[in-house]
């Protein structure tokens, strides 16, 4: 499921999927570029996998290096492996090795992508100064060119660099959580209060969203438990208190269940409008009145109303009550008002 998720996240979701096809675009028309990632990345095995088939369309041959694995510094490790003839190179400083290689012709690394992966921030740092020189000596002609993946890196000038948070949105995180929610076995109401609730607990981190969606059952009837018990797990992180959970929890049932309890008393109070006006205290002006004054009347029987209408003036009236005084509804609450207002 974890891979399917994935696939619908960086394949099939605008935001993400244009990421990596802007990325790509870059490298192919001959600039290196940092890829530049928040710490933890959703389904990063999926976006790379996605990434290098993009990649694969061009005439260059892809090298991945993982920085894990590398103990020379960038310069000497890319001259060493990817140039076979040094004949005339002194290493003088730092910037002669880019200068060498960018004016090397026939070496391996003029038709290579490098790919840097798990750099720490220092590596991340050397990678950028070499790759800034390299492309700098090269001045518009055709040579290497290089992928540095980075978390959080600020950048400067030199190399492009190409901002997941600037490309990807809130939005598209909701979208996704949408569209796998859309597969939970609830009415559409049901579905789209799990994924605004996802969306509001887990702050654009999709997969835990996706992690949420998967335990909609359980997560829906005790949301602040089960999002507790998931970070206690240890796999996904919160900076939420338990009481911003509760306050989380409690916005979006507002957002979503406080339109339809209006649209209840709208409804309501033209079926009744005349009652409205002709029965002391004689409301002149029917759609101002508040349905905790409409309850009072009908519980005085001061109105001929049918059972049904009855029972839901009261059922939307606690409903009511219950939101404006910061309480959430039990999932059988939320049940029942979804289900008054879904579509048929």
């Amino acid at each position: 499921m974890n891979n399917l998720f994935g696939k619908i996240w960086w394949e099939d979701l605008n935001g993400p999927r244009r990421f990596l096809i802007e990325a790509a675009e870059i490298l192919s028309g001959g600039k290196s570029i940092v890829l530049n990632l928040p710490k933890r990345v959703a389904w990063s095995e999926v976006m790379r996998d996605v990434l290098e088939k993009l990649l694969s369309r061009g005439t260059q041959s892809i090298k991945i290096i993982d920085a894990k694995n590398i103990f020379d510094e960038p310069q000497e490790y890319i001259l060493k492996e990817f140039c076979a003839n040094k004949d005339g190179f002194r290493p003088y400083s730092k910037k002669a090795y880019a200068k060498f290689l960018a004016e090397a012709k026939g070496i391996e690394l003029n038709d290579s992508c490098i790919w840097i992966r798990n750099a720490e921030s220092a590596q991340v740092e050397e990678w950028f100064t070499f790759i800034s020189d390299y492309q700098s000596f090269l001045d518009g002609k055709r040579g290497g060119i290089f992928l540095l993946e980075a978390a959080n890196f600020i950048g400067r000038g030199g190399v492009e660099i190409l901002s997941y948070n600037d490309k990807i949105s809130d939005y598209d995180s909701f979208a996704f959580n949408i569209f796998t929610a859309s597969d939970f076995a609830g009415n559409h109401l049901m579905k789209q209060y799990l994924a605004e609730l996802v969306s509001e607990l887990t702050a654009g981190d999709v997969e835990f969203g996706a992690a949420c969606i998967e335990r909609s059952e359980d997560f829906l009837k005790n949301p602040d438990e089960v999002f507790s018990d998931m970070l206690w797990e240890g796999k996904f992180t919160s900076g939420k208190t338990t009481k911003e959970i509760e306050q989380a929890i409690w916005m979006t049932q507002l957002k979503l269940i406080f339109p339809l309890v209006e649209n209840f008393r709208r409804n309501f109070i033209k079926n009744y409008e005349e009652q409205i006006k002709n029965t002391p205290p004689f409301y002149s002006v029917p759609e101002e009145v508040e349905i905790g004054q409409l309850y009072g009347q009908f519980n005085q029987r001061r109105w001929l109303i049918n059972d049904f209408d009855g029972d839901n003036l009261e059922f939307y009236r606690e409903v009511r009550n219950k939101l404006a005084h910061l309480t959430p509804l039990t999932f059988e609450e939320l049940q029942r008002v979804f289900e008054k207002n879904s579509r048929r």
